[in-house]
């Protein structure tokens, strides 16, 4: 079973309902959650949870965030470690438009040893050694 990120921005749009690109994400993300290793790091589940209370509300924010919580994730903390190598990341890609949240995210794949992301986030894409799987891409 390889492993996959799913970045922040395709959760954000997976439990928000509302949003136009939730019905591009749904069947990718529930296929991914049955097929794949799913890797995330601590800075993706802020990511989300501030997002999910912020625009959701506290209730069914807090609602939503535990079943993301729930699914069995692969949990990559951000230790001192993989900061400094974000830092190294954030060092070499930022002229790409790669900020310090991404770069938490590319240190976390670096240290596992992959380089599968779902992303929206066209930062990424100009990463070539990332194999970048983006649901959205065709529609817009």
């Amino acid at each position: 079973m390889s492993m996959l990120t799913i970045d922040s921005c395709m959760w954000a749009y997976y439990f928000d309902e509302d949003a136009p690109e939730h019905p591009f994400v749904t069947v990718p993300i529930d296929k991914a959650l049955r097929s794949e290793r799913i890797v995330i790091n601590t800075v993706i589940i802020m990511e989300v949870a501030h997002f999910l209370i912020k625009n959701l509300g506290p209730i069914i924010g807090k609602d939503k965030l535990d079943v993301f919580l729930s699914f069995p994730f692969v949990i990559s903390n951000l230790d001192y470690d993989v900061t400094l190598e974000a830092i190294e990341q954030l060092r070499s890609y930022s002229h790409l438009r790669i900020g310090g949240r991404d770069a938490t995210v590319i240190a976390t794949m670096k240290r596992l040893g992959f380089n599968k992301i779902m992303t929206h986030d066209e930062a990424f894409k100009k990463l070539d050694w990332l194999e970048v799987i983006d649901p959205l891409q065709k529609i817009r």
